[in-house]
């Protein structure tokens, strides 16, 4: 299910993978560079990631955690999409764990706003071990 008022988009997921999703969304609807505002709903199989400044340092979460806050931004590589999101994740412990969010699998719902920037746009360019914003 997708919204549109003016540059915001709001989108609710009820399946596949969070990441994917978000490609697939810019590609359908033409989006080169966008904000992701907010983002709240629940994931499983998630893998959050801690840049040390050479790698990530990947932490999986397979039960269902709830998707308590995601922000990020949407860009182009030559070679297509770049989703950048970070993401706040809570356990049914009530811990809270975030990160880098690398993937992680729609549980029941995700609900996603984004702005689309028209003048804007963000390019990634792989610099090292980084991919590096440019605008």
């Amino acid at each position: 299910m997708i919204g549109k008022e003016g540059n915001f988009i709001v989108i609710k997921f009820t399946e596949g993978e969070i990441i994917q999703n978000l490609k697939s969304l810019a590609k359908e609807k033409g989006i080169s560079s966008a904000i992701i505002l907010n983002g709240i709903g629940m994931l499983e199989n998630a893998v959050i990631g801690y840049f040390n400044g050479e790698k990530y340092i990947e932490k999986r979460i397979e039960e269902p955690a709830e998707l308590v806050s995601l922000q990020g931004n949407i860009g182009k590589d030559n070679g297509g999409f770049i989703i950048h999101t970070h993401a706040s994740l809570a356990c049914k412990d009530h811990m809270l764990i975030g990160g880098h969010l690398l993937k992680g699998n729609v549980k029941v719902v995700n609900e996603i706003v984004l702005y689309v920037l028209d003048k804007i746009k963000i390019k990634r360019i792989r610099k090292g071990n980084l991919m590096e914003m440019q605008l």
